[in-house]
């Protein structure tokens, strides 16, 4: 069983938790992510693009409007 857990933190930076039982793997992010970086990186660590954004929209339900480059600080995006 996976559990995937999404925090926001502020505007559009999230942290998470990884579970899988089955696996005994446990992954978290180390700092603030961002929305397109975080929703980037659990797709990498093979979670479904579904389940990544629900647990995303669970933590804020505007994430997706909030999308930006990762590499675009909050006050150049705007």
């Amino acid at each position: 069983m996976e559990f995937l857990t999404v925090k926001k933190i502020s505007d559009d930076l999230y942290t998470a938790t990884l579970t899988r039982e089955n696996l005994n793997f446990a992954w978290s992010t180390t700092e603030p992510m961002r929305g397109q970086q975080l929703y980037r990186e659990l797709n990498e660590r093979g979670c479904h693009p579904i389940d990544v954004a629900d647990a995303m929209a669970v933590a804020d339900p505007k994430w997706i409007e909030k999308l930006r480059d990762p590499y675009i600080s909050p006050s150049q995006g705007d």
